[in-house]
Formats: C-alpha cells, structure tokens, sequence
C-alpha cells in the first residue's frame, strides 16, 4: 500500500507487527522525509489522528482507535486498537495518510520499533529521590532532559527513552533530545541506563503533574553512595524544584503512589495516593518525615526544631534537611519506631494535617 502523493504505508509490515502482538493491536510511527523532529510535526499527526478515527469510525462504528501519541525515534508514534478489521485498519492508515500529506509532510508510516525496557530493578528498597517540578512544556522545565540525562548516564551501559507505553533503545547520541520530544508529544517521559554486566542501572520518571521519581541499582554500592546518587539528583534540580523527598522504594515506581510501599511506613491518614494527588500543598507541608527532603521557606517557617538534622542551603528559598545518620533511615526494614517519632515532632506544623489531604 503506497500513497504516490509521498506517504508511503509499509502495511505488510504492519500487519506482520499486530500478528506478533496476537491481533491485540499495533504502534505505528510516521517518520518524515525531511528528518523533522517530533516537535516539529505532531500537530499535523494529531490531525491526522483525529481524521482517521473519525472517518474509520463512520464507515464502521467502533472498529479502531488510535490513541497514545508520543515521540519516537524517527518521528511521532501512535497505538491503534480496539481492531475489529483489517478493513478498519487499512481505511484508518489511508485517512491519516491524506491527512498528513495536506498538512504538507511526506515520509513513511510504518511499524513501530520498540521494545520492553530490561530487567533492571532491584528485588530490594531502592534508593529513591522523589522530587516535584513544573510540569513537562512548562517554562520552568528549561534544561530539565538534559540534566536527568546527565545524572541517569553516570550508570553507563545502554539508554532508554519510553513514554506513552512504548520504550526504545536509543543508540543516537541525542537521548535528552528524545526526551524532550516525548514530553513534548506525550506530557510525560522517562530515560533509563542499564548496564547488565555491571548490574547498575539508572531511571528517571516524569509525570504529566511534573512529580519526578529518581532511582538507581547498584549491586556493588553501599548505602552512602546510593544516598550520595539521591543528594546529586535533587540539588541538580534544587532551583526548579519545590519540594523532594528520599525513600527507600522497592521495585520500580512509577508514580508518587509508590511512596506508599517505601520505607518508613507512612503516617495515619495518609497514603501513597495521597502523596500523589494532593501536589498543590508539598510546597508548603510535608507528608511525613524522610531521611532527605529539600525544603521551601515555608516549610521551614512550620518547622519545629532541626537541631538534630543537618540542615546545608541549596539555593535561594531551597534548604536540604537531612538526618544525621542516614544508614538508620536507608538500612533494610527501615529505621526505628523511636527514630520516625522524634523526627515527627521536629516537623511539627509541617507534617500536612490528614483532615487537608484527598
């Protein structure tokens, strides 16, 4: 199937890819001629999205979707499912090819490339850095891919870019560009380093709320350098940020609602969810106490007593509060009872009352 206007549709190769996923559905990419970026060219692939979802439709209700737009290596990718034909298929890729083309782009639409990301996940609590920013496209994101490429790579071994349900290995070079044009495309994004040799990986998440998860495995490090990793992360973002905390976290988390399965339990009244969907009030009261959290005035200002705490200025407005002894907080099973009690009553005020929380 071919388009002699300059879209060309590679439909034996798509339907090769839906046959390996069991019929269950199928990503295509459109990849332009020109080389242009996803950024470039997603409004006219939304476009086209949108005309060939409605035109599919019409002529048979119900028979295909396609949805999940997000950047791909070679250009903007979508998941189309809901099949209930080849027929609705192959209508749905020539409405979105003549879509495409009146928006003036000619290149290739064909199957996605992608893959699960490895198996790289520690079976145990992993140090993580939980850290709320600006949401992805917002002005106050400026340089953030380039900074969570940087800090992810320091793992070293192969990268990853996924989004929107789809992860591919990048080879190019250009990794915190992709990434820019997943969150761009997609609103949301992330980039893995993992070195299976080295049994060390890197990953860090960004959600559409701008709420970043920053984790690391390394088999060989102790508990001081993966507190070190976690510092590194958070003071490279400490000017963007408006609140982070450390918890150890096992398995891979995904969103805030992870820090429900971290260490220290979390108080009553309040849970992983919670933690996630009440965003608007952590740049000014905490949760719960975490061996690491960095800080706004206003937090501080509710701050009962950090004479205990190691207390270093970040940047302007941003204060890093740490535990003195971090092993205790990080070591398994987390720290004592005692320990999380006497550091509930130096945050006083700051803890978020649980009567305020979703």
């Amino acid at each position: 199937m071919a388009n002699r206007d300059g879209v060309r549709i590679d439909l034996d190769g798509i339907l090769r890819e839906l046959e390996a996923n069991g019929f269950d559905g199928v990503r295509v990419e459109f990849a332009p001629d020109a080389g242009a970026g996803a950024v470039a060219i997603v409004d006219v692939v939304r476009q086209g999205v949108r005309a060939a979802n409605e035109a599919a439709n019409e002529a048979a209700p119900d028979s295909v979707w396609g949805s999940l737009l997000t950047a791909s290596l070679a250009g903007v990718s979508v998941s189309i499912g809901s099949l209930e034909s080849q027929e609705a298929l192959e209508t749905w890729l020539e409405v979105f090819g003549d879509q495409v083309r009146v928006g003036g782009l000619s290149g290739e639409l064909r199957a996605t490339d992608y893959l699960r990301l490895p198996d790289w996940a520690s079976p145990d609590p992993m140090v993580t850095a939980y850290i709320a920013l600006a949401a992805p496209g917002s002005a106050g994101m400026s340089g953030w891919p380039e900074r969570a490429v940087r800090w992810a790579a320091e793992a070293g071994g192969d990268a990853y870019v996924a989004s929107g349900g789809m992860s591919q290995l990048d080879a190019t070079g250009e990794v915190a560009k992709h990434l820019a044009a997943a969150l761009h495309v997609a609103s949301s994004g992330a980039v893995l380093y993992a070195d299976a040799q080295a049994s060390r990986a890197a990953l860090v998440e960004i959600g559409s709320d701008g709420q970043a998860m920053y984790q690391t495995h390394d088999a060989s490090a102790s508990l001081a350098a993966a507190a070190d990793r976690a510092r590194a992360a958070i003071l490279a973002e400490a000017a963007y940020a408006h609140y982070a905390f450390v918890a150890p976290t096992p398995q891979r988390a995904y969103l805030w609602d992870a820090r429900g399965r971290a260490l220290p339990p979390l108080r009553a009244g309040i849970s992983g969810a919670s933690v996630r969907i009440n965003a608007d009030l952590w740049s000014r009261f905490v949760p719960d106490v975490h061996c690491m959290q960095l800080l706004t005035d206003e937090h501080l200002a509710r701050v009962a007593d950090l004479g205990r705490w190691t207390v270093t200025h970040a940047t302007p407005g941003r204060t890093l509060v740490e535990a003195p002894d971090l092993a205790e907080w990080l070591r398994p099973g987390g720290p004592a009872p005692s320990i999380v009690d006497q550091a509930r009553a130096d945050f006083g005020r700051a803890l978020v009352p649980a009567e305020d929380v979703r």
